[in-house]
């Protein structure tokens, strides 16, 4: 992927900038100029940052279009959506041919320098992700949900749920039909995942019937084996020291749906945990973690406010289950 976008740069292939969303996403094309073979996003150009191109305000305190998330981390966000979309048969090789159970697109960390790129003040070396373009056939929301298989539907679920995605909606969703007609959903645009609150966790696919259905048996074991000590570490070993309120995020997602499929509640209702039902309404995730920091005693450690939030969360989950 990386060589391809080298080549086709090199033989003047310009990035295409994307006309959708609201930061800069290029298009890079192959040497022979007709292919894409993969999306750079530099960092500056995310919204509210120093380049974006789209003339959004630039951030007064570092917080991103999402609460909970900053400016200048989505690279990361991208990049560790990937590695932590783990293969059924187990934890992500270096090399990463295996594709994850989501099927999130390869996608790693650059450096890129090209005069196409937006430089309102000289042209520099821009940081950013760079992901595999993934040929497809539109997205969710060219089309109603109802041809989409459940358990396609169920793999974009576990991610999001995992990861607290703040910004899944049916257009970052891509839709891809193969030969035989089977459907097989794309997710892209991680950039507001991992965040440090849970304020603007949001799902589109849990108004969707497929939501309402029960975790296969094949789904809740791949569930069971998720670790997120194991993904934080992880992360850190691909250059990612993730911040202490992410590496809480992760940690309290992971419990959740992990207990969640446990017993045998639907991602309709382990996502409605997450996420709040009107603005200014907290989520019984929010009240849960509120409950956990109230009789949080002072001076007491990481492990031991997780096991009061582990608590908390099961009494939680039995009155609903």
């Amino acid at each position: 992927m990386i060589v391809s976008a080298f080549e086709g740069l090199d033989r003047g292939n310009y990035p295409i900038r994307s006309t959708e969303g609201t930061g800069g996403a290029y298009f890079m094309r192959d040497a022979s100029g007709n292919k894409f073979v993969a999306v750079f996003k530099p960092i500056d150009e995310e919204p509210m940052a120093v380049n974006n191109p789209q003339g959004l305000p630039l951030s007064v305190n570092g917080e991103g279009l999402k609460k909970g998330t900053r400016v200048g981390e989505g690279g990361f966000r991208e990049c560790a959506a990937y590695i932590l979309d783990h293969p059924k048969s187990g934890r992500r090789s270096l090399s990463g041919e295996l594709k994850g159970f989501a099927g999130v697109p390869p996608t790693t960390f650059v450096k890129c320098l090209h005069k196409g790129f937006n430089h309102p003040d000289g042209v520099t070396v821009k940081l950013g992700s760079l992901q595999k373009f993934m040929e497809n056939n539109g997205s969710c929301e060219d089309l109603g949900p109802s041809s989409f298989p459940v358990e396609e539907v169920h793999k974009i679920a576990v991610l999001d749920m995992r990861l607290a995605n703040a910004d899944r909606h049916a257009g970052n969703i891509l839709m891809s039909k193969g030969e035989d007609g089977q459907v097989e959903l794309i997710p892209i645009d991680h950039g507001y995942c991992l965040p440090d609150s849970f304020e603007d966790v949001t799902f589109d696919w849990l108004y969707w019937p497929q939501a309402r259905q029960p975790f296969s048996s094949e789904t809740i074991e791949y569930i069971k084996s998720l670790d997120a000590e194991e993904d934080i570490g992880l992360l850190k070993l691909y250059g990612w020291d993730i911040p202490l309120e992410s590496a809480r995020t992760l940690r309290i997602s992971t419990m959740l749906l992990k207990k969640g499929a446990e017993r045998g509640l639907t991602p309709f209702t382990i996502g409605n945990i997450m996420c709040r039902e009107t603005l200014n309404k907290e989520s019984v995730i929010e009240e849960i973690l509120q409950e956990a920091l109230d009789s949080k005693p002072p001076g007491s450690s990481e492990d031991s406010f997780l096991v009061s939030i582990s608590h908390v969360m099961d009494r939680r989950l039995d009155e609903i289950a």
